[in-house]
């Protein structure tokens, strides 16, 4: 895949191109400074990757990238790794979403010039996917047709649909039919028709996708005393205001960071870029330490109102030898209890 001097300019201006405002849709709040801290980090991962040809692993870092905090030169890198896994049909999506998208007179440069390439690109790669018609012959009742085991939606049956070049695995069932496994290889730009010969065959019925059983979730009662209610209660006030104060210096640091990003500016490199990484690793821990206090503490609180509340209610339910252990971790918090 050849990527010219507009590409490699694009995907150099990712980190000055996330800290300015795209155009804020009515019904979309503005990002944190934390969102856009991450994306600039998960964008820098992708590009990184994207260079080294580890095309799955960027997919998946300009996903967070654009989850975070949208910017059209996200969504640019992301179809252009998706070229890079030859799933063409995800690709053209992704540049079909720049090249609909409506920028405002303001917008930053790099937006526009990833509209620009993304228009150029979209019309280079278009010729390139192929494209499949599957029908099935005769005609009957409940008929399901599959390609690598996903169904085929019926209004496609007999529509030639965009698909990824490669081998692709065909199967269709009917009510007491079936047909017989074909295989079918597509390269770049081919078209191709397939029909899938029903034939009556015993017990047949239409493919049912399987559907894996959930977890079963515990029965239980709970009527914990007013003391072990009044103690959660107390750890979990604490929690909160270890959570907030932890998450105000969280944020401090990431607008010290920013300040010192937008000092640096585009191409920032060298003891000032290893400076803005400290900023924002220390804003992260801040804000990491922030959450766990917050989820902790709101669980917590929440957790011993219930317990206090109940056992007030029904004393004379509550059995002996009842505990609550309050835990906190990595991930969050919350008690664990025997009643």
């Amino acid at each position: 895949m050849k990527i010219g001097a507009r590409a490699l300019l694009a995907a150099g201006l990712f980190a000055s191109a996330i800290l300015a405002p795209p155009p804020v849709r009515a019904d979309e709040p503005a990002a944190s400074a934390e969102a856009k801290a991450g994306a600039r980090a998960a964008a820098e991962s992708g590009t990184t990757a994207f260079k080294a040809g580890r095309f799955g692993e960027a997919v998946d870092m300009f996903l967070r990238a654009e989850e975070l905090f949208h910017a059209p030169t996200h969504v640019l890198m992301l179809a252009r790794s998706y070229v890079g896994l030859g799933k063409l049909v995800l690709a053209k999506e992704a540049y079909l979403a720049i090249v609909r998208e409506v920028l405002g007179p303001k917008a930053p440069a790099a937006f526009k010039l990833a509209k620009a390439d993304a228009e150029k690109e979209l019309a280079d790669l278009s010729p390139r996917i192929p494209t499949l018609q599957v029908s099935t012959t005769p005609e009957a009742k409940d008929v399901v047709v599959t390609i690598d085991e996903k169904p085929l939606p019926p209004a496609l049956l007999g529509v030639a649909s965009p698909i990824d070049p490669g081998t692709h695995v065909l199967r269709a069932t009917a009510d007491g039919m079936a047909a017989p496994e074909k295989s079918v290889t597509l390269k770049e730009g081919e078209k191709s028709e397939v029909v899938l010969e029903l034939s009556p065959v015993a017990n047949a019925g239409p493919i049912k996708p399987v559907r894996r059983p959930g977890p079963e979730q515990p029965a239980g009662k709970t009527s914990p005393g007013r003391i072990a209610g009044g103690a959660l209660l107390g750890l979990g006030v604490a929690g909160l205001g270890v959570g907030g104060a932890f998450g105000v210096l969280s944020l401090m640091k990431r607008s010290e960071a920013d300040g010192a990003f937008n000092t640096c500016g585009v191409g920032c490199s060298g003891p000032q870029a290893d400076a803005v990484r400290a900023l924002d690793e220390d804003a992260n821990q801040k804000g990491t330490i922030g959450v766990i206090g917050l989820a902790a503490g709101g669980a917590l609180t929440i957790t011993g109102v219930i317990l206090f509340v109940t056992a007030k209610r029904s004393p004379e339910t509550s059995p002996q030898g009842a505990s609550v252990t309050p835990w906190i971790g990595p991930q969050g918090g919350g008690v664990v209890g025997r009643f």
